[in-house]
């Protein structure tokens, strides 16, 4: 039989162990997000560095078409054509429509701008991401993660600091560009989330991906079906990058649902700009660059902004099952309390059986 002293300290220990479990899972999937991120925009600079003139389009296009063609067919298959015409389709293709002008604003930026401002000034949907979870979800932040958003804003301040050059006024243009595209990216994180309060994640990937591809589309037909096919005849290995690219992003689209849904708009949008530092790495050994103590330091203050926000968060579903749409039930938490899907419970048996015991 068990002490109540000695009870407290099991749940105690039991309390941390989950915890450190959530922060793992937190930190390893949030870099994962940071580290495509990353990937993305050294891709976007290769392919700008040997390109006339810029294929924003043409590059957002290529990830909805990887995700039609695994999410947008096997949604259709499950669904045929039911969602697109329901209120999660509408939401959808609203939604369709801030992505893609937020990525590409994003790219456009990277043919006037440098990698280190593009990637450090996505620090820019992080208000967004709070100002407007607070109404739309109705989040709440504590001071720590107030704390942690500015200190992390001020490390990516100096990492922008370093870069700035007065000479160059078509940095100005990139950078406004990119801060138009961080804003509409937090806008659409947000939303994503809000949406997948009600479907699961194959639902939601699979009806945007079709409105995403048919927007991207019409912009790549009208603003760059030329341009791309001179490129790629000058400069055949640019197919590959692009392809590349899409490859990228692909995987950063099929990791934020998941991320969302266990730790919030919030942590996934903290934990991207950590792709500063991954950055960095390729600059120094793809691109020969060199970086200054403003930048060092920058980067330090991000990670452990980062680091904090992190610590002091706190998870929606720590040992809970995700909803990807599929028909399997099962029970799950939420911050509103119960809410029953499909799917058994599983009840910790042994806790039952040592309070009963007792």
């Amino acid at each position: 039989m068990l002490g109540g002293e000695q009870k407290d300290n099991i749940k105690e220990a039991d309390c941390s162990s989950k915890k450190l479990k959530w922060v793992l899972k937190a930190l390893c999937l949030g870099q994962l997000l940071a580290f495509c991120n990353a990937i993305s925009g050294v891709l976007n600079q290769i392919i700008t560095s040997e390109t006339t003139k810029s294929l924003p389009a043409c590059q957002t296009a290529l990830n909805y078409i990887f995700i039609c063609l695994t999410y947008g067919i096997y949604q259709f298959k499950q669904n045929g054509l039911s969602l697109h015409f329901s209120r999660t389709g509408v939401k959808s293709f609203a939604n369709a429509i801030i992505d893609v002008e937020a990525w590409y604003w994003i790219y456009k930026a990277y043919n006037l701008t440098s990698l280190t401002s593009v990637q450090s000034l996505d620090c820019l949907s992080i208000p967004v991401v709070i100002l407007i979870s607070r109404f739309l979800l109705h989040k709440s932040y504590n001071w720590y993660q107030y704390g942690a958003v500015l200190l992390s804003i001020l490390g990516v301040m100096l990492i922008v600091y370093s870069d700035y050059d007065p000479k160059d006024s078509s940095n100005v243009q990139g950078d406004i560009m990119c801060a138009l595209g961080a804003l509409l990216f937090g806008v659409s994180t947000v939303c994503q989330e809000w949406i997948l309060e009600d479907v699961g994640i194959y639902e939601y990937m699979g009806t945007v991906c079709w409105y995403a591809i048919l927007l991207s589309g019409v912009k790549v037909a009208v603003l760059e079906g030329d341009i791309l096919v001179k490129n790629v005849a000058r400069h055949p290995k640019i197919l590959l990058w692009m392809l590349a690219l899409g490859a990228s992003q692909f995987v950063f689209y099929s990791a934020m649902p998941t991320m969302l849904l266990k730790f919030g708009s919030g942590a996934a949008t903290i934990n991207i700009l950590a792709a500063d530092v991954y950055a960095a790495v390729a600059g120094v050994m793809l691109f020969n660059l060199s970086y200054d103590a403003f930048y060092i330091t920058g980067m330090a203050v991000t990670c452990i902004g980062i680091l904090i926000y992190t610590l002091k968060g706190e998870g929606r579903e720590e040992d809970t099952e995700i909803n990807d749409g599929s028909s399997d039930s099962l029970m799950k938490y939420s911050e509103k309390g119960l809410e029953e899907v499909s799917g058994p419970i599983d009840l910790d048996v042994r806790y039952l059986e040592s309070e009963v015991l007792s």
